[in-house]
């Protein structure tokens, strides 16, 4: 008999990706366990990469970081002023549109991430149900919720079989053991437990949860907050600044709160949920995006004519100033 065989219907739909009904989970709670599923499946569809929903956290996090380096990429070009030929990449407007249009992306998408509201995708909404719903997240439940064995060790109970003898839990066939066995390594980090005190009920301490609040709450991005409540997105008279003073955005700031994002997004997708799906915190570059950043911005003879279409646009909003006469006054 094979391990699958001993283990039935159970050990196959567990390596297969099908999770099976809750009364054949290796749980004792299985009313814990539904309850636990419904919320797993929530927390994902919140966090996970669709098209369909251009909200969706994980986009909007491989978005912030992907424009991120683009303009600091972008930025680099510019070089030192005083050495090299004169280059468009430092056209003064060219360098102040660039920066203007970094520093509002990124207070946007920080923003958009660490909004506390209850009815949008962010990070922090997600961090905050997670922790409101912690005590469904039991080291059964988190082990075992799939079909997955409770204990890795009870691949020593099948019968006596020449690979198993061989090649021990890493024998083929017993990759739910391998499965079970890691969760409840990163269930020991959680919980603050180690593997000789394991026990069905334990669930994650409190102190994992107050670090990963203290990273989205980091100075940088209190800082940043404020910034943008006062003069970014808002723009708050001299009594409601409550002294805050506008500071600029630094782009050191700008990482730190950018690192304390991804630290929270990956303590709770790859251990927290355990969704077990690799991928780097940088999208891959479209191919040769870079490509024609040597040409000229514009031909010599193009300079006075854009002199010229500003000209023009110059006029039409000056006009406004007036235009308003003949139809307040009619």
């Amino acid at each position: 008999m094979t391990a699958t065989d001993q283990f039935g219907l159970q050990g196959a739909v567990a390596q297969s990706g099908t999770v099976p009904p809750v009364a054949e989970c290796d749980v004792t709670d299985f009313s814990l366990l539904e309850k636990f599923r419904e919320q797993r499946s929530k927390w994902i569809s919140w966090y996970s990469f669709r098209k369909d929903d251009p909200n969706n956290i994980e986009g909007q996090i491989i978005s912030m970081i992907f424009l991120d380096l683009s303009y600091r990429t972008l930025a680099s070009g510019r070089g030192d002023f005083s050495k090299g030929p004169d280059i468009a990449a430092r056209s003064g407007v060219l360098a102040h549109i660039l920066d203007q249009g970094y520093v509002a992306i990124q207070v946007l998408a920080i923003r958009r991430l660490l909004d506390k509201r209850k009815d949008v995708l962010s990070l922090r909404r997600l961090f905050d149900d997670i922790r409101a719903n912690s005590g469904l997240i039991t080291r059964e439940n988190f082990v075992a919720y799939d079909g997955s064995p409770y204990d890795p060790n009870d691949w020593q109970l099948l019968p006596k079989d020449p690979m198993i003898q061989i090649w021990g839990i890493d024998a083929p066939g017993l990759h739910r053991f391998v499965r079970s066995s890691e969760r409840n390594k990163v269930f020991d980090k959680l919980s603050g437990t180690d593997q000789a005190n394991r026990n069905r009920k334990d669930t994650i301490t409190t102190d994992v949860f107050d670090k990963l609040l203290s990273w989205l709450d980091c100075q940088e991005a209190k800082n940043l907050v404020t910034l943008s409540h006062k003069f970014f997105a808002h723009a708050s008279d001299l009594p409601s600044r409550e002294g805050a003073t506008y500071t600029g955005v630094l782009l050191k700031d700008i990482e730190a709160i950018q690192r304390a994002i991804v630290s929270v997004e990956r303590a709770i997708t790859d251990d927290i949920l355990f969704m077990g799906i690799a991928r780097d915190v940088v999208a891959m570059e479209p191919l040769g995006f870079l490509k024609g950043l040597d040409r000229v911005y514009v031909p010599t003879e193009t300079i006075s004519e854009m002199d010229a279409h500003w000209e023009r646009l110059r006029k039409d909003r000056d006009s406004w100033r007036n235009a308003y006469e003949a139809e307040l006054y009619k």
